[in-house]
């Protein structure tokens, strides 16, 4: 027993072994971070956004006035209104005139037609307000973000898995001939037909799974959920951008779905974002804990469709 003793009084002395250091993220999943954090946490960015409102037919006041149709605190108190009339919206000047604060990209504000999203860009800013019309199914909204919003400012960060490259998996690409629409719902209930050229074939666990895709450009994108939105990841599901595959989207061929790489929707970070759902054939019964977690927000566990 003493031998023994001595030999544990002797490592009691050695210094504590640091904990490994975390393995750096690959520079793809890098480059994806930084794209994120711009995308979430930038002055106008989703984390900025403080309201969306709808465009009935008629006017719409804004400031930070009581009695606006929408009062925003760090506007003037009349700021602008805007008019629809026949699907089309129009800036107009309070009774006391613009605030010399209110641009209209980037020139002083004048009463004019206003673009919303899908057929050009018109953006309204004063004060560290920015305010853009758009788009979402045969519906106009003002969505308007303010720099100075307390979830912009006291974002407590983000959460991610370890890379694993165990979920970086070559998927079979096997392409519709024709392609067919994908039949998305938004959080707002609008049905929302997109293209999608065919499908990636996956085993996670030894066990088959599909997802379908939307195609832009020179990407596929996947809407999808899986079991973690039951209590590690968003709820409402996750979305995935991929090269296009190897030989094309009307070809058969393989295409690498890189799980780590999976990332929250707007509607993660806030309830202004007008975000799709996952199709039902892309709610996966696998688990698949890479990529992003869930943010520790109100909205981490809203919207998601049954």
């Amino acid at each position: 027993m003493p031998r023994l003793s001595a030999v544990l009084g002797t490592l009691l002395l050695l210094p504590a072994l640091a904990a490994p250091a975390p393995a750096a993220d690959s520079p793809e999943l890098a480059h994806l971070k930084k794209d994120l954090a711009t995308d979430v946490t930038a002055p106008n960015s989703w984390l900025a956004l403080v309201a969306l409102q709808w465009f009935a037919d008629g006017d719409t006041t804004v400031g930070a006035a009581p009695g606006n149709k929408l009062q925003l605190a760090h506007l003037p108190a009349h700021a602008f209104t805007i008019r629809q009339s026949k699907g089309q919206t129009t800036l107009l000047a309070p009774a006391t005139g613009f605030d010399p604060c209110l641009a209209l990209n980037g020139k002083p504000a004048t009463p004019q037609p206003l673009q919303n999203d899908s057929t050009g860009k018109s953006v309204l800013t004063c004060k560290g307000v920015q305010a853009t019309v758009i788009k979402r199914g045969d519906r106009l909204y003002l969505r308007v973000a303010d720099a100075e919003n307390p979830a912009r400012v006291h974002f407590a960060g983000f959460r991610w898995y370890p890379e694993n490259r165990a979920y970086r998996v070559t998927a079979k690409w096997v392409p519709y001939n024709p392609p067919h629409d994908l039949h998305m719902r938004n959080v707002l209930g609008d049905t929302l037909p997109m293209p999608t050229p065919g499908y990636a074939e996956f085993q996670i666990n030894g066990k088959p799974y599909r997802l379908e895709p939307t195609a832009g450009g020179d990407h596929l994108f996947f809407v999808f959920r899986d079991a973690t939105s039951r209590s590690e990841t968003y709820a409402a599901g996750r979305f995935l951008q991929t090269p296009l595959p190897d030989h094309g989207t009307s070809a058969p061929g393989t295409v690498v779905l890189d799980f780590n790489q999976a990332y929250n929707p707007p509607c993660a970070f806030t309830i202004y974002a007008t975000c799709p759902l996952p199709p039902r054939q892309n709610r996966l019964e696998a688990t698949i804990p890479a990529g992003e977690k869930r943010y520790n927000s109100p909205y981490a566990t809203a919207r998601a469709e049954n």
